[in-house]
C-alpha cells in the first residue's frame, strides 16, 4: 500500500497539493498564493553539500532581466564537491545545455516538490550513463531527458553529481533549488537551512521619484544616506521635493560575513506617518514572473550603480508581480496636504537583520529638486493596450503589458551607411525596460536578392557592438522580435563560424592530454549547431558557450594509431565551417 501510494505521489503531486497536510512535510496550502510565507516543513530536506552553507546568491537576487530563482551555495571557488541528493526520491529530468544551468539534476519527491541542481561538473555514475546513452542516440551534446518513474531512483544523502562551473555561471558554485507542483520556485530558506548571517544590509543612497505632474518631466532626485546613531537618514533630515506625490527607492544590498560579494535583500516596507503602505518580501515566483525584476529594481540606475540595486518602494502601474503586500495607493507617498510626512524605510534580510531609514518628506512648490525637463515625444504609448508605431521605412507592435509604466515614445532615422542594409531606426529610449517582446519591420535597402537568406535585424549594444535577432525576409522587409529599445538596422551575415584548435596540432600524440580542445566563434548571428567526429562516426564533445570552447573527452578504449578529428559548426544563418586534423594516442 506504502508503495502504491509513493507511486501516486510521484506520479500526480499536483494531486495532492491542495490537500496536503503541512505536519508531514508536503506541500502547505496557506499563503503561497499571496506570497507569503507558508509553514514549510524544516527537516524534510538536508543540505545538499557536506559544505558550511555560504552564498554567493539568494533567492530573489536581482539578475540582468530576472529575480535569481535558487539559493548559489559557495564551493569555495572551486569545482568538483560532492553533490548530495537533499532528499529521498527519483531522478526526473536531466538538463544539459551550454547555457542556463549548464548541467542540471532534477529530482521529484514523495511529498511533491522537486529539487534542482545546477551547473554541476559531472553526474554520478549511473546519472552520466544514463545521460551519455541519450546523447548518442541523439547525436546531441544539448539534451532534456525526463526518465522514467523510479528508472534511477536516489535516497536521501546519495551522491548525484560533483559541483562545477557550466552553463551561464559566472564562477564555480552550485545553484539549488526547490520547486512545487506548479513548478514555481520557493525561497529555499523557508526550508530551514542553517545559514549564518549576523550583518544587515547595507543602504547607501535615496532616489525620490515625481509621480504626479512632474512625472515624465524629470529624472528625479538622488540623495546619500547618513548614519545617525542605530538608523540612517538625510541631510537636513527633511527633503523638500516640488511634486506633489513621490515614489521613494533605496540603493540597498546583502553581505554576509565569510563572501565578499552581495546578494539581495529579502523584505522591504515603506511607512508614511506611521502608516504601512507598502512592502516587497519574495517567498516564491514564477518563471513567468521573474522579469518583473525590471520593475521592482530601477535598472538604468542597477548598472551605473554597478549592479547595486536601487529597490523601488512603490509600484509601476504595469508591475503586476506577486510579491508585495500591504500596498496602499501602489505605495504612492501623496504630498498634496503640503505638511511634513514621517517616513520610515526598513529594510531586512532572511535572518531578520534590519537596517531603518527615517526622514521627513514634504512638498515644496520652490524646492527644484526634481529638475523640469521638456517633453519631446512622437507617440505616446499606453502600458495597458498593444501599441503600434509605423512609417514607410519601419514598423513596431508592443503587446499589451510590454510596457511597465505609460512611455512617451521617441523615433529617429538616420541614413545608412557601409555594411547596412538599412537606415539606422533610433526605437524608444535605451533606457526603456520591457517586460515581454515586440516585433519589428525594418525596409530594407539596396539588399540583393542572394543575400535575403543572411539578412537579419541587429541592434547597437551597449558596448557598440551588434545584438542580433535573427529575423525572416518578407516582401521587401525583415522582420524579428527583441525585448529592448534601441538603434536598429539590417546586417547580412556570409561568413562561417571560425574553428580553432586550442591544444592540438597535425599528428600530435593526444594520449597525454586525455582531451581535445577548439574554439568555435561566430562574429554575427551566433552558433546555431555544432557536430564533432572521430574517424567518420559522431563523437560526444561538450561546449561550453561563455568561454567559446569545445571538449572532447578521449575514449580509453580508442585504439592506438593514428585518427581524424572533424569538427562541424554552423551559425544561425546557415553558414558553416568544417575542420579536420589528424592525431594520435
Amino acid at each position: 500500500m506504502k508503495t502504491a501510494l509513493t507511486l501516486l505521489l510521484f506520479l500526480f503531486p499536483a494531486l495532492f497539493y491542495n490537500s496536503a497536510k503541512r505536519a508531514g512535510g508536503a506541500l502547505p496550502a496557506n499563503g503561497e498564493e499571496k506570497n507569503e510565507p507558508a509553514v514549510y516543513p524544516q527537516n524534510y530536506f538536508r543540505a545538499p553539500l557536506n559544505l558550511p552553507l555560504t552564498l554567493a546568491g539568494n533567492f530573489g537576487e536581482p539578475r540582468s532581466g530576472h529575480f535569481h530563482t535558487g539559493l548559489d551555495f559557495c564551493t569555495n571557488e572551486e569545482e568538483g564537491h560532492v553533490v548530495l541528493a537533499a532528499a529521498d526520491g527519483y531522478i526526473s529530468r536531466i538538463n544539459i545545455s551550454p547555457y542556463g544551468y549548464g548541467n542540471a539534476l532534477y529530482i521529484q519527491h514523495p511529498n511533491g516538490y522537486t529539487t534542482v541542481y545546477g551547473h554541476l561538473q559531472k553526474f554520478s555514475p549511473a546519472i552520466q550513463e544514463r545521460t551519455r546513452k541519450e546523447q548518442y542516440a541523439k547525436k546531441s551534446f544539448s539534451i532534456d531527458l525526463f526518465p522514467a518513474v523510479g528508472e534511477l531512483p536516489v535516497k536521501k544523502g546519495d551522491t548525484i553529481a560533483w559541483s562545477g562551473n557550466t552553463g551561464s555561471s559566472g564562477g564555480p558554485h552550485l545553484h539549488f533549488e526547490i520547486r512545487d507542483a506548479r513548478e514555481h520556485p520557493i525561497n529555499p530558506c523557508l526550508f530551514g537551512f542553517d545559514i549564518k548571517d549576523s550583518l544587515p544590509p547595507v543602504v547607501s543612497y535615496l532616489k525620490f521619484y515625481p509621480l504626479d505632474g512632474l512625472k515624465y518631466k524629470s529624472d528625479g532626485y538622488i540623495t546619500r544616506l547618513i548614519k545617525k546613531g542605530n538608523r540612517y537618514g538625510v541631510a537636513g533630515d527633511v527633503v523638500k521635493v516640488n511634486d506633489d506625490k513621490a515614489g521613494v527607492a533605496v540603493n540597498a544590498y546583502d553581505i554576509m560575513q565569510g563572501v565578499s560579494n552581495y546578494t539581495g535583500i529579502y523584505d522591504l516596507k515603506l511607512f508614511d506617518n506611521g502608516q504601512k503602505i507598502y512592502e516587497y518580501q519574495i517567498n516564491s515566483i514564477a518563471f513567468t514572473e521573474t522579469r518583473f525584476v525590471l520593475s521592482q529594481v530601477d535598472f538604468p540606475l542597477f548598472r551605473k550603480y554597478n549592479y547595486k540595486p536601487f529597490q523601488r518602494c512603490y509600484l509601476q502601474p504595469g508591475n503586476r508581480c506577486p510579491v508585495y503586500k500591504d500596498v496602499v495607493n501602489s505605495g504612492m507617498i501623496d504630498l498634496s496636504d503640503k505638511k511634513e510626512h514621517a517616513i520610515s524605510i526598513e529594510v531586512a534580510d532572511y535572518n531578520g537583520n534590519t537596517d531603518t531609514i527615517k526622514f521627513g518628506l514634504q512638498y515644496d512648490a520652490n524646492s527644484g529638486l526634481f529638475k523640469e525637463e521638456p517633453v519631446k515625444y512622437v507617440q505616446r504609448f499606453d502600458y495597458e493596450k498593444e501599441n503600434k508605431f509605423s512609417n514607410e521605412d519601419v514598423s513596431i507592435t508592443a503587446p499589451k503589458y510590454c510596457l511597465f509604466d505609460t512611455l512617451y515614445f521617441n523615433y529617429s532615422a538616420s541614413p545608412a551607411v557601409p555594411g547596412l542594409y538599412s537606415k539606422v531606426h533610433q526605437v524608444g529610449d535605451n533606457s526603456t525596460e520591457l517586460l515581454s517582446w515586440f516585433d519589428i519591420s525594418i525596409k530594407a535597402v539596396n539588399l540583393p536578392p542572394r543575400l535575403r537568406d543572411k539578412a537579419l535585424v541587429c541592434r547597437k549594444g551597449e558596448t557598440g557592438g551588434d545584438v542580433a535577432y535573427g529575423g525572416s525576409y518578407s516582401n521587401g522587409y525583415v522582420l524579428a522580435r527583441a525585448r529592448a529599445f534601441g538603434a536598429f538596422y539590417i546586417k547580412t551575415d556570409t561568413l562561417p563560424p571560425r574553428i580553432i584548435p586550442v591544444n592540438i596540432t597535425p599528428g600530435k600524440n593526444m594520449a597525454a592530454a586525455k582531451r581535445i580542445l577548439f574554439k568555435i566563434e561566430d562574429d554575427l548571428s551566433g552558433i546555431a549547431a555544432f557536430n564533432t567526429y572521430i574517424d567518420g562516426e559522431w563523437a560526444l564533445t561538450a561546449y561550453a558557450a561563455k568561454t567559446d570552447l569545445l571538449i572532447h573527452d578521449l575514449d580509453p578504449a580508442l585504439k592506438p594509431g593514428t585518427h581524424t578529428f572533424k569538427v562541424v559548426v554552423t551559425d544561425e544563418r546557415g553558414n558553416t565551417a568544417t575542420y579536420s586534423i589528424k592525431f594520435r594516442v
